[in-house]
């Protein structure tokens, strides 16, 4: 055989499998770019994390995630713990902005057996920021499963004794035996009811709490209210024993009332009067209440030694006397006082007095403002006579 065509042979069988290799190798990127491209390989995601009591029997990895119905993401990873699970999500970083940022989460699912999906919950006041990329969010809720039912059924038939509830509804059935129309009047009865009372059961709640409010007060006044019901059961008792001395009282308030009544007419003016002339000292006195309790505090413990200066001691009064010169009498208008001071009543030093001591002056506007001068002239005849101030009365006063 020719070596040349030995060669060209094997040469060309060497290429065609090459070219086959060249081919299986495109497929096989081929699909896997295209497994890629639809498991999102080389799209860019924003991952959120979300905290769930549970994740139900259908959610598994690559569910979708939602929100108003629209599919933003997927589920990438679960991670189940003890107190629950953690599911990592990847969603488009677009849709992410229709997320607001207060959103909740919820686990749901299409039908009873369909596969579940994680929707976020927009709430009534949607947040005016979106949801940032890594935040956590917790789970609200999950859907229920009819394997749940049946647990929590199974449990509930544990604790029932078969043969009484066999009983119970033996007795339930012989006593609905007969009545069936009876018994679907009622339902049909009670169903109105409740139609009619449903639109009013705010305010049945509304007034049930009240209810409970007033019951707590109640609760809390039980005792005195008990004791006033027993003191007005004995008034009662005492007033049906004495009828006659309850008659007396009230003639006796009867007359008390016309006397006073006829009192109070005669002099309804004057004491009117009297009133008003007092008001101004009233409020004087209320003004200067603070000073009032100090003098009085403060006097209480020097009424001993006041006793003792006065002749306490002695069967009579020990006074010292001795005649001055006569000052420069008032003289009116210069000697007016002056009354601008302010800040009201001072009292300290008067109760807590320390021996020795001396209290602060208080320096007051209440002067025309010349310093007080004795007199070091006599005086003769220099005071009103007696019969000038009752006939002309004092100067500036009734003149």
């Amino acid at each position: 055989m020719d070596t040349s065509r030995i060669v060209a042979a094997l040469q060309g069988g060497l290429g065609r499998k090459l070219a086959a290799l060249a081919l299986v190798g495109l497929l096989v990127a081929g699909t896997s770019l295209a497994i890629a491209l639809f498991q999102g390989a080389f799209t860019n995601t924003a991952v959120v994390l979300v905290n769930a009591p549970r994740t139900g029997l259908v959610l598994d990895p690559d569910a979708k995630v939602k929100v108003r119905g629209v599919e933003i993401g997927r589920v990438t990873d679960i991670d189940l713990r003890d107190d629950g699970a953690r599911l990592r999500l990847e969603v488009d970083p677009d849709q992410l902005k229709l997320v607001p940022a207060n959103a909740g989460v919820d686990i749901r699912s299409t039908t009873v057996f369909g596969a579940k999906y994680v929707n976020f919950v927009v709430p009534e006041q949607p947040s005016s920021t979106a949801l940032a990329a890594g935040s956590t969010v917790e789970v609200s809720a999950v859907t229920v499963e009819f394997n749940t039912l049946f647990q929590h059924l199974s449990d509930v038939l544990a604790q029932v004794e078969p043969e009484k509830l066999n009983a119970t509804l033996t007795a339930l059935g012989t006593a609905l035996e007969g009545r069936g129309d009876k018994f679907g009047d009622l339902l049909v009865r009670s169903d109105r009811y409740l139609r009619e009372m449903n639109p009013y059961l705010p305010t049945l709640q509304s007034d049930l709490d009240k209810t409970a409010q007033v019951t707590d007060l109640y609760s809390e006044v039980t005792d005195p209210l008990l004791r006033t019901v027993d003191n007005a059961t004995v008034t009662s008792q005492t007033i049906a024993e004495m009828p006659g001395q309850l008659d007396n009282v009230l003639v006796n308030v009867i007359g008390l009332s016309d006397t006073v009544g006829a009192v109070l007419r005669e002099n309804e003016h004057d004491l009117v009067t009297a009133l008003d002339l007092l008001r101004p000292t009233t409020a004087v006195l209320y003004d200067y209440r603070a000073a009032v309790g100090c003098v009085v505090n403060g006097l209480g413990p020097l009424m001993p030694i006041a006793e003792e200066m006065m002749g306490g001691l002695l069967p009579g009064v020990g006074m010292n006397a001795s005649f001055m010169l006569g000052a420069e009498p008032y003289s009116y208008p210069n000697d007016l006082p002056k009354v601008n001071a302010t800040g009201g009543p001072r009292c300290e030093g008067v109760v807590d007095r320390v021996p020795e001591s001396h209290s602060d002056y208080l320096v007051t506007d209440t002067s025309e403002g010349a310093p007080y001068t004795p007199s070091t002239e006599h005086q003769f005849n220099g005071l009103p006579r007696v019969f000038q101030l009752m006939f002309d009365g004092m100067p500036g006063v009734t003149r």
